[in-house]
């Protein structure tokens, strides 16, 4: 699995860097075997203003060749990538799901 880390902020790099891996091994974990590449892109929208600025986008490949993307902005840092780790798990298991469910329709009936 290749892991990418884009941080904005350069503020505590190893840091960040060890908290996500920790969480998003942890979110990921029952998926790691499908999952290709792992982006993870923090920003923060206003800089020092402070609000609710802090973003944190992450994109998933699996080997199927399926992708998905999920963001989240909160006031803090962590709560954006616990967020956007939910959406993105979220999102690959709907996927997965309509993906059984049309299978299951594809099969003729048996006789």
């Amino acid at each position: 699995m290749k892991i990418e880390i884009i941080d904005q902020h350069k503020a505590d790099p190893q840091r960040l860097r060890r908290v996500f891996f920790e969480r998003a091994l942890r979110a990921l974990d029952r998926l790691a075997p499908g999952i290709t590449t792992l982006v993870a892109r923090f920003r923060d929208l206003n800089g020092p203003k402070g609000g609710v600025d802090h973003s944190c986008t992450i994109e998933v490949a699996l080997r199927d060749g399926s992708s998905f993307r999920a963001e989240a902005r909160s006031s803090a840092l962590l709560n954006a990538l616990d967020n956007a780790l939910d959406r993105v798990v979220r999102r690959i298991d709907s996927a997965r799901k309509r993906e059984l469910a049309r299978r299951r329709q594809a099969l003729p009936a048996a006789i």
